[in-house]
């Protein structure tokens, strides 16, 4: 442990929107009651899974803005009794579904001495979307450039997390990694483990997918990405079921990561200077807004 410095659990977890929904609500519940982790990014949000998930962590916020896509598509959470939030944003970068944004907020760890840190998440487009099956054009690279032009101006040099969904195995992930990214797998010496789908999967009796009777391959596709001075401690590709149930058809994402004391303070000042240029309604291409939250215990502001 370096001196001073604070550490803490991120996890990214796709919550495979409505499907099963009511079959998996009890699994998904049993999971964040046995692993909370600090923070939390989530894509294939609902409005019920949003419900559920502010229910058994009890002790977290999260982003409370009224742009639709913090309750459709992606939320952040993190542990009051860690971070403060400052402000938060929803960009937009390109992705082919309704509300669909690159969703983050800026958030002051409690500890003194330590400088803001950006946690982020974005679900890329998936391959079956309708217009890349039409003209067979991949959508994800440009996305993935997109996004970190965006976490530049947001972030800067600052210390910066980045939760995603890529739905692609090639182009997007070099993309981040020329951006400057390291994943919490390859920061460590390791390659990560599989993420979708989850085998055995309940629910599911056919076999094939709904665009091809080939069974969806096993491959990485949900990762946490970093930048900025934070450094990895551990990472895992986490295997739950509860009762012979799946929280979601993907597997989530956790990772230990260690924030130095003191580190880029002016750093993390300015880039905040940086994204407050971007300010906008949260339902523009460059949303910014003063952390608006949700506290999970019944009250709100």
């Amino acid at each position: 442990m370096l001196t001073g410095s604070f550490t803490f659990v991120a996890m990214t977890y796709n919550l495979w929107g409505d499907t099963h929904l009511e079959q998996r609500e009890p699994a998904i519940r049993e999971f964040f009651r046995i692993r909370p982790p600090d923070l939390l990014a989530t894509q294939e949000l609902r409005p019920r899974s949003r419900a559920v998930v502010d229910e058994v962590l009890a002790g977290h916020a999260r982003v409370g803005d009224e742009f639709p896509g913090w309750a459709t598509q992606s939320n952040l959470w993190w542990r009051r009794e860690l971070f403060e939030p400052i402000e938060s944003g929803a960009q937009d970068v390109g992705i082919l579904d309704r509300n669909a944004r690159l969703f983050w907020v800026r958030l002051q760890p409690l500890a003194g001495g330590l400088p803001p840190l950006v946690f982020s998440t974005a679900h890329l487009t998936w391959p079956g979307h309708a217009q890349e099956r039409q003209d067979r054009r991949n959508r994800r690279t440009g996305q993935a450039a997109r996004v970190v032009a965006a976490l530049d101006e947001v972030a800067g040099a600052g210390p910066c997390l980045f939760t995603v969904d890529i739905n692609d195995i090639g182009q997007p992930l070099w993309v981040f990694g020329n951006g400057g990214f390291t994943d919490s797998f390859s920061a460590l010496g390791r390659t990560s483990p599989v993420t979708h789908p989850v085998s055995p999967l309940p629910f599911t009796n056919t076999r094939g997918t709904r665009l091809s009777p080939l069974e969806s391959p096993a491959k990485a596709i949900d990762w946490i990405f970093f930048r900025g001075p934070v450094v990895a401690r551990a990472s895992e590709v986490v295997e739950f079921f509860s009762a012979g149930s799946a929280p979601s058809d993907h597997k989530p994402v956790a990772a230990t990561f260690t924030l130095p004391s003191g580190s880029a303070i002016a750093v993390g000042q300015q880039s905040s200077q940086t994204a407050r240029r971007l300010s906008g309604p949260l339902n523009q291409p460059a949303g910014v807004t003063a952390a608006a939250i949700v506290l999970n215990e019944g009250e709100r502001q």
